[in-house]
C-alpha cells in the first residue's frame, strides 16, 4: 500500500512539472549583464510569473501556460516588454535594453 502511495505520489508530482512552461535566458545592457535584482514578469492570458535576474544578468521563469506572451522588464525606473513564445519546452531569450527617449526598449539579442 504504501508503495503505491509512493508511485502515485511521483506521478501526479512529476504530471505538475511537466505542465508548466518554462523560458530562460539573460539580460544585457550595452553588452553588460544587468545587475542583480531586475524585475521580469511573464504574462500569458490567465498565467503569469515573476522573477528577477541574478549576480550574471541571468533569469528564469516557468508558467502553467503555452502560446504567445508578453515577457516586461523593469529597469532603471522604466519598463519595456516584447511579445514571446512559450513551449511547453523550455525556451532561451537573450534579451537587451537601452533607452530610447526615456522609454526602455528591450530586444532580443
Amino acid at each position: 500500500m504504501m508503495k503505491t502511495l509512493a508511485v502515485l505520489a511521483f506521478v501526479v508530482a512529476g504530471a505538475s512539472a511537466a505542465a508548466a512552461a518554462e523560458i530562460h535566458g539573460t539580460v544585457s545592457d550595452g553588452g553588460k549583464p544587468v545587475p542583480k535584482g531586475v524585475a521580469l514578469k511573464l504574462d500569458c492570458g490567465g498565467a503569469s510569473a515573476e522573477a528577477a535576474t541574478d549576480e550574471f544578468g541571468s533569469y528564469s521563469l516557468k508558467v502553467a501556460a503555452t502560446g504567445e506572451c508578453r515577457l516586461t522588464v523593469g529597469y532603471q525606473g522604466a519598463s519595456g516588454s516584447l511579445g514571446v513564445s512559450v513551449y511547453e519546452r523550455p525556451s532561451r531569450y537573450d534579451l537587451a535594453v537601452s533607452k530610447d527617449g526615456g522609454k526602455l526598449v528591450v530586444s532580443r539579442k
